[in-house]
């Protein structure tokens, strides 16, 4: 078995954070980020849905540059999977 280079590593540290911060997040249904002003919790704002997309995408294109495993290609598929919402 090989082992993961480093920025094989890296790539999955980031994809923890992304998970973490930005897709458990995001609405079940429609995929939008709530807004966190208190208050104005049922609006979801284009701005921030775009910018947090925008960092899934990178991370999807990051991975797709870096297939070595198999593994590697389930993320690239569920990563841009996320990005058709």
């Amino acid at each position: 078995m090989r082992s993961r280079s480093n920025s094989g590593v890296r790539l999955d540290h980031y994809m923890r954070m992304v998970y973490r911060t930005i897709l458990n997040n995001a609405d079940p249904v429609t995929g939008l980020f709530a807004s966190t002003l208190s208050g104005c919790t049922d609006h979801a704002w284009v701005r921030d849905n775009v910018y947090a997309l925008h960092s899934v995408w990178s991370l999807a294109l990051a991975y797709k540059k870096h297939t070595d495993f198999d593994e590697d290609r389930a993320k690239v598929y569920e990563l841009e999977q996320v990005d058709k919402m």
